[in-house]
């Protein structure tokens, strides 16, 4: 009895820690700038320009590994040849790279590829698409970073279906793709909507591959997590935290919403 009261102490007192470090780390924060200079920071153009860049650029991304990722994913949840291990491995290299070196990989590849001149960037920029330090960087950078998130969520949503489903949907006459649409995909929709949840949250805060690729620039390339940078190398608390506590509250609601999706699909 005396080692389950230790051991529940143990646990209850660190949860009750971990809670109460969250909440005064941002209780200074607050103090420390004071409330009225955030809210107005939060409704400056600055901020809403960020915000609106933010919005635009991370939806553009999810949809974008998404429309990959989904066929992917299926493809992968099917495939049982003896190079899975390997595909498996590859698919995972964006999951535990730093962002930051992602950024760099594919500054590289525009900057440098092919290697005689001019390079891929050069070439997109003479045909009215420039990449580098511009907007569409902040999307490739994005991507290259959820792509990974997206594989492995999607995968799982199709892994965990009813392989007999499938099996009887084939019998009675339906092809791969009519299975796929009109069977598979409508059972993998929670899955699916909390994966979108997630993406779409985790490009909203992507910073290492997008300083790299799409540079730092106000009011040009300054999505939330860069304008926070900006700001604290400009000494700009107040900025600095209006734009943390638009992406806390942007994290928590996309939570909120993940929750609510899966706990429908239990």
């Amino acid at each position: 009895m005396i080692v389950n009261r230790l051991f529940w102490f143990w646990a209850s007192g660190s949860l009750l820690l971990y809670v109460a470090l969250l909440l005064f780390v941002t209780i200074v924060c607050v103090a420390f700038t004071g409330p009225v200079p955030v809210l107005q920071q939060v409704r400056s153009p600055d901020i809403l320009f960020a915000v609106q860049l933010s919005v635009r650029t991370a939806t553009v991304s999810t949809l974008l590994s998404l429309l990959i990722g989904l066929p992917a994913a299926y493809r992968l949840a099917h495939y049982q040849g003896r190079f899975k291990d390997i595909v498996d491995g590859l698919l995972d290299i964006p999951l535990v790279l730093p962002p930051i070196a992602i950024g760099a990989a594919l500054l590289v590849f525009f900057s440098q590829f092919p290697s005689r001149e001019p390079s891929l960037d050069k070439i997109l920029g003479r045909l009215g698409m420039p990449i580098l330090f511009e907007v569409p960087a902040i999307v490739i950078a994005q991507f290259a970073v959820i792509s990974g998130y997206s594989l492995r969520v999607l995968k799982a949503s199709f892994e965990s279906l009813n392989p007999r489903t499938s099996a009887v949907a084939r019998t009675l006459g339906l092809n791969q793709a009519q299975t796929f649409l009109f069977v598979e995909l409508p059972q993998a929709a929670p899955g699916l909507i909390a994966a979108t949840i997630l993406l779409w949250a985790r490009a909203m805060g992507e910073f290492g591959a997008t300083v790299v690729l799409a540079g730092a620039t106000a009011g040009k390339t300054e999505v939330l997590p860069i304008s926070i940078w900006l700001a604290m190398q400009a000494v700009q608390f107040e900025k600095a935290l209006a734009a943390a506590i638009v992406l806390i509250i942007v994290s928590l609601g996309a939570l909120f919403l993940f929750r609510s999706v899966t706990r429908v699909r239990l």
